[in-house]
């Protein structure tokens, strides 16, 4: 847990530092390119560590200026310039004075006060590099602090320009992680590794499910779905998962069963007849009760039949040790506890696992050898197309994929990515059962450092983890995109949606303290679910759970 933890936080830092930062830039770009006045671009949350300034603004100073600290000693010192306009539109610096609480808030809104460090002075003006790149220490991201963001008729104020660039320098950030994906693909698949690949072979198929409808038989093989070649398990997942509740054509080369082969020997003889046909996958597969004897087969099957689709269900998935057990399904003796591999005492509930390497734990084999009747799950969980498959003549390759098929395919991903994340939102909202979208349906920083974490210890090549990375990467940075778009208060399609509302009032703008209010409560109920969900995170890291 230690190792897990220390790599969890460095490789939070390394995967998902660079999108914020990034995202940071989009709007610092646009921000510039529009004339807006940047005070402040940081790396992480305060509290500040340090920063560097940046800029040669000049501030004209004549014999009215009045200095709060010694003109002689002003050069290299952070100061606070408040100034006045004079007739040309030229800053005149009306005093001088070491920088202040609050001077920071009054800059960002517009006022005429500078903060920023005295490079030169120069007797009729003062060179001031009012552009700070501060270093903070939470790095959990970034920010870029401009001048009037809300409202503002300041030159150079946010709030002063076309609500068009507005939108532009609010959604840059969203925009800048929506692109990153559609490179960092193409360059995961372009990089050399081993890659494992073979036929996609059906299993068995539920009955009454899209497959066996659709004329798919156990023994066939999947040769494509919808035009994309099928050559790995998490090919047909992707492929089948991007088409929830949408017609889908696969190109199947059908399986003769060879009565006469040796266990050892292929149960199946391929003649390369492949055939199209369509099904629909489901965004509600059902999940059907292991029980004794079925009385509803929409909601039940019997355990010997479950058996042939998983091996591992059971009637029961719990023993609880006696003196003396009545239904050796529920109850094991004490004696029989004690022997046990951890073992056991009376009043111990013990939990059907597939090892046992805790207390409270009895192992699957140790389990149906006391009754066969155990199981690791009591449930039939069937898949979006209701087939189980395996990989067939298995070959391991070292290769990167060539730029010319490289960008397609990772633009695809990309594409597939969005797909992938607009169906996992909505079998949240519908309560899908899709095996597909098992696990934590939000995970904070925490469970993101968790899971970068279980990554980098996992044993795996460097190349694997690598790609792993990568691509976690291109799977979050679309996550930030939604998630800043999206009409939330205090983030950017909060903001976005206040240009909005100012459109549709023909240019009535709602007042500053409103929004400010607006976005401040938005915040705080932002951090209310951060912390919601960290404490998820938390719980589930206590349990000792794994995202693998």
């Amino acid at each position: 847990m230690p190792a897990t933890a220390f790599f969890g936080v460095v490789t939070f830092l390394i995967v998902l530092g660079p999108l914020v930062i990034l995202h940071e830039l989009g709007h610092l770009w646009t921000a510039r390119r529009f004339g807006v006045k940047t005070l402040e671009f940081a790396f992480g949350f305060p509290p500040r560590a340090g920063g560097i300034w940046s800029g040669k603004t000049p501030i004209r100073v004549d014999g009215q200026t009045v200095y709060e600290i010694d003109r002689s000693s002003l050069v290299g010192q952070v100061v606070s310039i408040r100034s006045m306009l004079d007739s040309d539109g030229n800053q005149v610096a009306v005093s001088v004075r070491g920088r202040a609480k609050g001077d920071d808030a009054e800059a960002a809104s517009g006022g005429l006060v500078s903060i920023g460090k005295i490079k030169a002075d120069e007797g009729d003006q003062l060179i001031v590099a009012d552009m700070l790149w501060s270093f903070n220490w939470l790095p959990l991201g970034g920010f870029v602090r401009m001048v009037g963001e809300e409202s503002s008729t300041t030159e150079g104020a946010l709030g002063s320009k076309p609500r068009w660039q507005r939108i532009v320098v609010m959604g840059a950030g969203a925009a800048v992680n929506l692109v990153i994906p559609f490179i960092l693909l193409p360059l995961v698949l372009m990089w050399p590794a081993e890659q494992i690949s073979g036929d996609v072979t059906i299993g068995t198929v539920f009955p009454g499910s899209p497959a066996e409808e659709a004329g798919i038989r156990p023994g066939d093989r999947i040769v494509k779905v919808d035009g994309r070649d099928i050559r790995r398990i998490a090919d047909l997942q992707r492929a089948v998962t991007v088409k929830l509740g949408a017609e889908s054509t696969w190109e199947v080369e059908s399986g003769v069963p060879n009565i006469f082969a040796r266990p050892t020997e292929p149960q199946y003889q391929y003649n390369g007849d492949v055939s199209k046909l369509t099904l629909v996958p489901r965004w509600k597969p059902p999940r059907r009760l292991v029980v004794d004897e079925v009385s509803d087969p929409e909601e039940e099957m019997s355990l010997g039949r479950a058996r042939v689709f998983d091996t591992r269900v059971g009637l029961s998935t719990v023993l609880k040790v006696v003196e003396r057990p009545a239904n050796t399904l529920f109850e094991i003796s004490s004696a029989d506890a004690a022997k046990l591999d951890p073992p056991a005492v009376t009043g111990d509930l013990l939990r059907v696992v597939a090892v046992a390497e805790a207390g409270k734990e009895i192992s699957l084999a140790d389990a149906r050898a006391h009754d066969n009747g155990l199981g690791i799950i009591r449930y039939i969980q069937e898949g979006a197309t209701g087939v189980q498959i395996s990989t067939e003549n298995v070959q391991t390759v070292r290769k990167g994929m060539n730029p010319l098929k490289a960008f397609p395919n990772g633009w695809q991903q990309a594409i597939d990515t969005v797909v992938l994340t607009r169906n996992a939102l909505a079998t949240i909202l519908i309560g899908s059962s899709n095996p597909q979208f098992e696990g934590p349906s939000t995970v904070g920083p925490l469970g993101i450092g968790q899971l970068t974490g279980e990554i980098a210890v996992a044993d795996a090549s460097l190349d694997a983890k690598i790609i792993t990375f990568a691509t976690l990467a291109a799977t979050l940075s679309f996550s930030l995109a939604i998630l800043n778009i999206l009409p939330i208060p205090a983030l950017d399609g909060g903001r976005i949606f206040f240009v909005l509302v100012e459109i549709a009032r023909r240019g009535k703008r709602i007042s500053p303290e409103r929004e400010g209010l607006v976005h401040l409560v938005g915040f705080a109920i932002l951090i209310g679910l951060i912390a919601v969900i960290s404490v998820q995170d938390i719980a589930r890291i206590i349990r000792g759970e794994s995202f693998f």
